[in-house]
């Protein structure tokens, strides 16, 4: 897992010291915050497990109000089950860490609203795909024996929709929410209806930006 992490940071930062060559035509800078997450299809409810995620992204202006937004994150995901009596005490977490590529488009909302709070919103919407890197499945503390862990789709692709607020002239707050639009496994019992082919990530980020040219 450290190894992991490592190649992932050093993958980050090469693209970040790559679109700064390229500074002329395109901003960016670096990403980072908290993750409330859950899986759609495990019955527990949510978001209850808390994550993070780290990233480095560049964007250029395409229009007035327009930008493109190309990003490399580090992710964690997953879902967790808070003991009570409703659930019979079930502990159980499950820990997902995925390496994604968004592709965004910004939206200036300056151009539609004269609001001196909402002129300065930045709307985002665009997909991702992400790629499986690591998980561990676990209740009451230990780990589900593979025997019985549902196999995993090596990869998902994801809609997302948030905004951004400015804090100063280059750091910025984010809000965003995702869901898988490919499942990430079938559900325990393998049942699939037309909308609904297995489990699903569902999540809520909030982190700070700052660029960095």
């Amino acid at each position: 897992m450290k190894k992991t992490i490592l190649k992932i940071t050093i993958l980050i930062l090469s693209v970040f010291f790559t679109c700064n060559v390229w500074s002329q035509r395109f901003e960016g800078g670096l990403r980072a915050g908290l993750v409330a997450s859950e899986v759609s299809g495990d019955n527990l409810g949510g978001p209850n497990k808390l994550g993070w995620y780290a990233s480095a992204y560049t964007f250029t202006p395409v229009a007035q109000n327009l930008s493109l937004k190309l990003e490399i994150m580090y992710i964690t995901k997953g879902s967790r089950s808070v003991p009570t009596e409703r659930n019979d005490f079930l502990e159980y977490a499950f820990h997902l860490q995925y390496v994604e590529v968004p592709v965004l488009v910004l939206v200036d909302v300056s151009q539609y609203s004269q609001s001196p709070v909402l002129e300065k919103l930045v709307l985002h919407a665009g997909l991702s795909g992400s790629v499986l890197v690591g998980y561990r499945e676990q209740e009451f503390g230990a780990d589900v024996p593979a025997s019985e862990v549902e196999p995993f789709h090596p990869a998902e692709l994801n809609i997302l929709l948030g905004f951004s607020y400015p804090l100063t002239e280059r750091m910025n707050f984010h809000f965003g929410f995702s869901n898988s639009l490919t499942p990430i496994r079938p559900h325990s019992g393998r049942s699939k209806v037309w909308y609904n082919r297995g489990q699903y990530n569902t999540l809520w980020t909030f982190g700070v930006s700052y660029n960095f040219w």
